[in-house]
């Protein structure tokens, strides 16, 4: 039994609001072959022996709920079909990840608390890899992919809450933020009433690269730049938009290997005399503003100051309540951004990169609109995912890149679809101390 650290905010989120699921989706260049890819889901099951767990209810001598995993040595789940199974509970053999299969697809579900985004992609890296030397290629090389047989070092699974906590020195302040576009109470557009859609984008790499780097933008200050520039279009007189930009807090914690859920968000408003500035001029500003939230220090200090809210929180000995009290928290916290953008970085497939189309990311968030980016195949895929009825912000974020001279393609549009969860706070398997 393994005590629950770093994962303890996305259990303590998960409800009607998030169920903190994601799934990635492969697109191949054939039509799937489910013997090759049981055998790889096997494989790959294999290398990461550390994410075969179950989630219990550890209740101690005062009465206390707290989580923890337990190994599981059941397999795990494959599916036919685009329809996820429920994590968490039978269906998923109580795993916290699964993988489905249709047509050309294949789908990756796995449950927050368990890895985020980097250490997901390590999952499908090992996955695609063991498929495609099945399916296409014996030889195919391995390099920068982790495979079964592999020496498992503990830095892959080790909680960096965990360990004693270092000393932190007081980051320099950051610059006064302004006050953030509320979509959800300013919107020019109607809400969803029965959950929110996902929109899936094409563009060509490289020709997208090109003035990512005429600008001097990375991907992510790039993207986060053009949504925040389309949105204010819509709102000229209204506050700033305020994008919450995804990054990754192992580069403060120094655990760059780590599984665990280590995401934390850096907020970049467009802010109204920015306005007039050239796109260098505004890219050079998100990117400062960037870099000044994310500094090593900064993130370090950042990661600690979760944890340190989730151990005090852990004093309160009803699961239910702390999810009641953190979900309050999250409601006030959405005012501080207008919107989301999350980039992991390239998929860096390897040698079965050539074999993939495409990766789609689809993942709720408590934010009315959220914009997933992943590059695979010689393509950015943009998951537009949004809880407006009408395509008003759509609409100016596609006007906004062909301004910038950018084609595009609308592969696919639907309701968004993530694994459900079981209802763990109750139905969990309770362990007495």
């Amino acid at each position: 039994m393994k005590q629950i650290h770093s994962g303890l905010t996305f259990l303590n989120m998960a409800g009607k609001y998030s169920n903190q699921t994601v799934r990635l989706v492969a697109h191949m260049i054939d039509a799937i072959d489910s013997d090759i890819l049981q055998e790889a889901v096997q494989a790959a099951q294999q290398r990461f022996p550390y994410l075969c767990v179950r989630l219990c209810m550890v209740v101690d001598s005062h009465g206390a709920e707290h989580y923890a995993y337990e190994d599981n040595p059941l397999p795990w789940i494959l599916t036919r079909g685009q329809r996820q199974v429920q994590l968490l509970d039978n269906a998923s053999n109580n795993h916290l990840i699964a993988f489905a299969y249709w047509d050309d697809c294949i789908a990756l579900d796995f449950f927050y608390s368990i890895a985020d985004g980097t250490g997901a992609y390590r999952v499908l890296r090992t996955l695609l890899y063991e498929y495609c030397r099945r399916r296409y290629d014996a030889g195919l090389s391995r390099e920068g992919i982790m495979v079964k047989g592999d020496n498992i070092d503990e830095s892959e699974y080790c909680d960096p809450a965990a360990l004693p906590k270092p000393a932190i020195s007081i980051p320099k302040p950051v610059s006064a933020m302004p006050q953030a576009l509320n979509l959800y109470a300013e919107a020019v557009a109607p809400m969803r009433e029965n959950g929110k859609e996902v929109v899936h984008i094409r563009v060509d790499e490289e020709k997208l690269m090109q003035p990512i780097r005429q600008c001097g933008a990375s991907p992510a200050s790039w993207f986060s730049l053009m949504l925040a520039r389309s949105v204010k279009r819509l709102h000229p007189d209204g506050a700033a938009p305020t994008v919450s930009l995804a990054v990754n807090l192992r580069k403060g914690t120094g655990t760059p290997l780590t599984h665990q859920p280590m995401v934390g968000v850096v907020m970049l408003p467009l802010r109204q005399e920015m306005l007039d500035w050239d796109m260098k001029k505004q890219v050079a500003e998100f990117r400062r503003m960037i870099a000044e939230q994310a500094s090593p220090e900064r993130l370090l200090s950042y990661y600690w100051a979760i944890q340190d809210g989730m151990k005090q929180l852990e004093q309160v000995p009803s699961a239910e309540t702390r999810h009641e009290l953190v979900t309050q928290m999250h409601q006030q916290n959405r005012q501080k951004a207008s919107f989301s953008v999350s980039y992991v970085g390239r998929a860096a497939l390897g040698d079965a990169g050539r074999y993939v189309r495409e990766i789609q990311t689809e993942a709720n968030t408590p934010l009315a609109l959220l914009v997933e980016i992943s590059a695979a195949g010689g393509a950015f895929c943009i998951s537009f995912i949004q809880q407006f009825a009408a395509d008003v912000y759509l609409d100016s974020f596609l006007d906004e890149l062909c301004r910038q001279g950018i084609d595009y393609d609308i592969v696919s549009r639907h309701p968004i679809s993530v694994a459900p969860i079981a209802d763990f706070r109750n139905n969990s398997d309770r362990i007495s101390l």
